[in-house]
């Protein structure tokens, strides 16, 4: 199997389930996260990739639900990593490793390591890093975006969190200005409620 492939698989997966509850998820909201949130792929081809991960192995489904496989380690891809719809399209039989042969303990620790959530902006933990002057003004902002885009305050914070994952190391302000700009917001209106 092309470890570019399934590369691409634990890159797509980790971005698409971290986060979600039992990390499992439906084909709907797969396809509605791939094509609406992230605006990787058409609608239609969201769905068909759907389909080529299941029919081949790469999720497995259980009472409606969609799971990673065992066996395939979900690792989080790098800064500005896009998937290809033609490359995840051609993908082939995933391989399952045999049960026999258990992961060694330096692989377990990546793999813990890989997937730990990113902290929160305001957890408490030290930091040599100076305080960050527009984390004050996260509740402003979520309100101001609620108010303009007509989404609850509830949805605004789950799109912002949904683009931290995908993007990595970024604050929670700037993905809430990410979720303004999808919105149409004035970005103006935006970093003048941030500077506040």
């Amino acid at each position: 199997m092309d470890k570019g492939h399934q590369q691409d698989v634990c890159h797509l997966l980790h971005i698409s389930l971290e986060g979600l509850s039992g990390g499992t998820t439906t084909s709907d909201e797969l396809s509605r996260i791939w094509s609406l949130e992230l605006q990787w792929f058409t609608p239609e081809d969201a769905d068909e990739i759907v389909a080529v991960l299941v029919k081949r192995g790469w999720l497995t489904e259980s009472e409606s639900k969609l799971s990673p496989s065992s066996n395939l380690v979900l690792s989080r891809p790098p800064l500005g990593w896009r998937p290809t719809p033609r490359r995840l399209l051609e993908l082939p039989q995933f391989q399952q490793m045999p049960p026999t042969q258990p992961a060694s303990v330096p692989e377990v620790a990546k793999a813990v390591a890989e997937s730990k959530p990113m902290p929160k902006v305001s957890d408490p933990t030290p930091s040599a890093l100076p305080p960050d002057r527009a984390e004050g003004s996260i509740p402003q902002l979520i309100g101001m975006i609620a108010d303009k885009s007509a989404l609850e305050n509830k949805e605004v914070m789950r799109r912002a969190q949904r683009k931290r994952r995908a993007l990595g190391p970024v604050t929670l302000w700037m993905a809430l200005a990410l979720v303004a700009k999808e919105q149409g917001l004035d970005m103006h209106d935006v970093t003048t409620a941030i500077e506040a």
